[in-house]
């Protein structure tokens, strides 16, 4: 089969033998949507290392097209997400319940598809039952391939203590941060957000109170909106925004980096952390919040059209570009989702 492969030094389209199931809980799914998530963009872009000779993808969603003998909850022809975070179930962290800090049997990490198992970026997948979720008829592909990245917004707002009535600034409106502004919204926070590319900004008035660029993010601005306060939680979706995290943070208020971006060092001052008791959240991979991010997705078919691009792995290369550079097409939109399709 065709698939996306990271040789090292970019992402390459070749053949790759066709996943087969090799134990009775296994599923194979014929994947019909895989969304490109920052985590790629930022290994494409030098920003994390990435392992070589792996199939890249792990957001997606397909059908069942064939079971192993043991597997009871699904049938072929279901309709169903998948769960990239392959837990182990094993190691100290999976034993206490922390499944999200999973370090594998082999403590070299948490089996990840897409990551350090072979993933989503091609038409056939094999995977544990437990690690997917079937679909109701009624939602759109395009709605539920987003339901993984809502399930790591879900988890930060959990770790962030995010509540009704509070402020929260999201910075940046690319896939996640538009994400985060949807939450936000569902929480019945006052919502601010910020973007250059004038496409996605646009997309951010959609779910935001108010969406500005940085530029437009002042101190006379921000006095409008909340008088002689900070934002109660400041959530860095880019990955090098803790400098503006810091600037509009309140007193005793919380500052969430959610980006990747290992390239990013920014020097902190723990005294001024301490004296203004302020909070800096690491909340690692998701932890039950999937079924939630799924639930939400149903309720919310409008998320639908944050997927505004669909190609094929042939076009990847100038798909990513377009994403990495901010380029809008010929038709003058920019790309905000964009996800590899397959018949």
């Amino acid at each position: 089969m065709s698939a996306l492969v990271w040789n090292g030094d970019r992402l390459e389209e070749q053949r790759m033998p066709e996943p087969e199931i090799k134990n009775p809980h296994e599923v194979k799914v014929s994947i019909k949507l895989s969304g490109i998530c920052g985590t790629d963009l930022a290994v494409v872009a030098g920003k994390e290392p990435g392992e070589a000779g792996i199939i890249r993808g792990h957001e997606a969603v397909g059908i069942v097209s064939e079971v192993g003998e043991a597997v009871r909850s699904l049938a072929p022809g279901d309709r169903v997400v998948v769960d990239p975070n392959q837990s182990c179930g094993l190691c100290r962290f999976c034993r206490s319940g922390k499944v999200h800090l999973c370090i594998g049997e082999d403590k070299a990490g948490m089996p990840i598809a897409g990551l350090n198992r072979h993933g989503t970026f091609a038409p056939s997948f094999v995977t544990e039952e437990r690690f997917l979720h079937r679909l109701k008829p009624e939602v759109s592909w395009e709605a539920a391939v987003l339901t993984e990245p809502l399930a790591c917004v879900l988890h930060h707002f959990r770790e962030a203590g995010i509540g009704e009535g509070e402020s929260v600034l999201i910075l940046g409106s690319g896939p996640m941060g538009l994400l985060c502004q949807f939450a936000a919204r569902r929480l019945g926070c006052f919502t601010v957000s910020t973007e250059l590319r004038q496409g996605r900004l646009a997309a951010a008035r959609r779910y935001s109170d108010c969406a500005l660029t940085p530029e437009e993010l002042t101190a006379e601005r921000v006095r409008e909106l909340l008088g002689d306060r900070g934002f109660d939680t400041v959530i860095d979706t880019v990955g090098t925004q803790m400098a503006a995290a810091e600037r509009w943070v309140d007193r005793g208020g919380t500052i969430v980096p959610m980006a990747i971006n290992g390239a990013y060092r920014y020097p902190l001052s723990p005294t001024m952390y301490a004296q203004q008791a302020i909070r800096l959240i690491g909340a690692g991979e998701y932890l039950n919040t999937f079924g939630e991010a799924l639930r939400l997705v149903e309720e919310a078919p409008e998320l639908a059209g944050l997927v505004n691009r669909r190609c094929a792995l042939g076009e990847a290369p100038a798909a990513i570009a377009e994403l990495l550079d901010g380029t809008a097409s010929p038709d003058g939109t920019e790309a905000i989702k964009t996800v590899f399709a397959f018949s």
